[in-house]
């Protein structure tokens, strides 16, 4: 990959969160192409390239957790040990509404789960402090999920099912396995696009990458100064940044590539040389794990809540009729 599979891959974004995560366009080649100042078919020959090396793997969708009734964020926490890390990893990967684990060399580690209310977020902050042994915990980011105001009938749930991890499957074939008309299935699915119902984002995996060592750097630069640094940042990073997370407070977020670790220490250095920039931290991924079977049993769950009488006489209109 080079810097122009970076720009492209970034500008689609693989964060199923953000202010315009539910934007489905981000992901059009042409769309990007016009944001980059390229031809659509260069990109979308670099996107295919990506996908048959297998570091996008496929294309996975998420359902707004505003719909879930749930509200998730992630936090590092620091263990005294590795094995003690290893062990607080294994035990947080039981808990419930846990969406991905991050471990990074060393006795780093972050968890990135769901919570119902401020109370509920403070009870499972303790529970990991207890299981990680660690004093303090720090904020990582927050999933901040655009905002909808749809409400979902079973037959749309059904579709996110079906969709859930191949997002871009036929229509046609989506219309076929749950038995009503491809025009039925556009439009329940357009409806649940345009009012961000649903995000859908390419799934990664950067260890196809021959020869690259993946590593975050987290900024934290003075507020007073906080926009022109977070400018510098990214203009700094952008030949190897493959995603950037800048928040209105708290960290910068970076993911880089790298080829040797001696080029995440230069990068570390070069980092904390930026004006307006008081610290500057260093984590070298070692694995990511997700665990969202959850959001299946959710999907599931809401089905079966939406599938009153009303809501059967409407699908069974919309059917495909027979053939003899």
């Amino acid at each position: 990959m080079d810097i122009l599979d970076f720009r492209i891959f970034r500008a689609m974004g693989f964060l199923p969160f953000g202010p315009h995560a539910g934007d489905i366009n981000r992901l059009d080649p042409w769309k990007i192409a016009k944001e980059l100042g390229f031809d659509g078919k260069t990109v979308k020959v670099r996107i295919r390239n990506m996908e048959k090396q297998g570091f996008i793997q496929y294309y996975q969708i998420y359902p707004n957790f505003r719909l879930l009734g749930v509200e998730a964020a992630a936090f590092f926490f620091e263990a005294p040990n590795i094995d003690a890390k290893n062990e607080a990893i294994r035990k947080a990967s039981l808990i419930d509404g846990v969406v991905e684990v991050y471990n990074f060399i060393g006795n780093t580690w972050c968890i990135d789960f769901t919570y119902h209310d401020s109370r509920d977020l403070e009870k499972r902050l303790s529970l990991l402090l207890e299981l990680t042994k660690s004093s303090s915990y720090e904020k990582f980011y927050g999933r901040v999920m655009p905002p909808t105001n749809i409400t979902l009938n079973s037959l749309d749930w059904k579709i996110m099912k079906s969709l859930r991890y191949n997002a871009f499957k036929r229509l046609s074939k989506v219309a076929e396995e749950l038995g009503v008309t491809v025009k039925t299935i556009k439009r329940r699915f357009e409806r649940m696009t345009s009012n961000n119902a649903i995000i859908i984002v390419p799934v990664i995996n950067p260890s196809v990458v021959a020869h690259t060592i993946t590593y975050g750097l987290l900024f934290y630069p003075d507020e007073e100064t906080r926009r022109e640094a977070v400018r510098t940042i990214i203009e700094t990073f952008e030949p190897i940044c493959f995603m950037s997370y800048a928040p209105p407070k708290g960290p910068l977020v970076l993911l880089n590539f790298a080829t040797t670790m001696a080029e995440t220490e230069e990068a570390l250095l070069r980092g904390k040389s930026i004006k307006g920039v008081r610290d500057v931290k260093l984590l070298v991924l070692k694995e990511t794990r997700e665990y969202t079977e959850w959001i299946d049993r959710e999907i599931d769950k809401r089905i079966q809540e939406t599938q009153r009488p009303s809501i059967r006489v409407a699908e069974k209109a919309e059917q495909k009729p027979r053939t003899m």
